[in-house]
């Protein structure tokens, strides 16, 4: 399994449209076989936050869910990093800055 993280800061209102987002990505992933929302840890008064998906690709992964990050302003400068394996073992990685021109 492959993971897509997200690694971003945010204001507090930036809650609801993620929250909207994330619904939209479940529903869109929702029985395709090409990944699933994981879990996010974003505060409520802002800050720090990452979310986690993972899927047997990716690359494709991130293209299925890319149209729904580019609505999300707050995101252009985030850090996505693949993780080509399971977390935390080691596995290869790549990491890139969400860019709006790469969405």
């Amino acid at each position: 399994m492959q993971h897509v993280i997200l690694y971003f800061k945010h204001d507090i209102r930036a809650i609801i449209p993620f929250s909207e987002a994330v619904q939209r990505i479940r529903r869109l992933l929702a029985g395709t076989g090409i990944g699933e929302y994981v879990e996010d840890d974003m505060a409520i008064d802002g800050g720090d936050a990452e979310a986690i998906l993972c899927g047997p690709d990716a690359r494709i992964l991130y293209e299925t869910i890319s149209p729904a990050l580019s609505e999300l302003l707050f995101l252009h400068g985030a850090k996505v990093t693949f993780v080509y394996g399971p977390l935390h073992t080691g596995a290869p990685e790549m990491t890139f800055e969400l860019k709006p021109e790469m969405q």
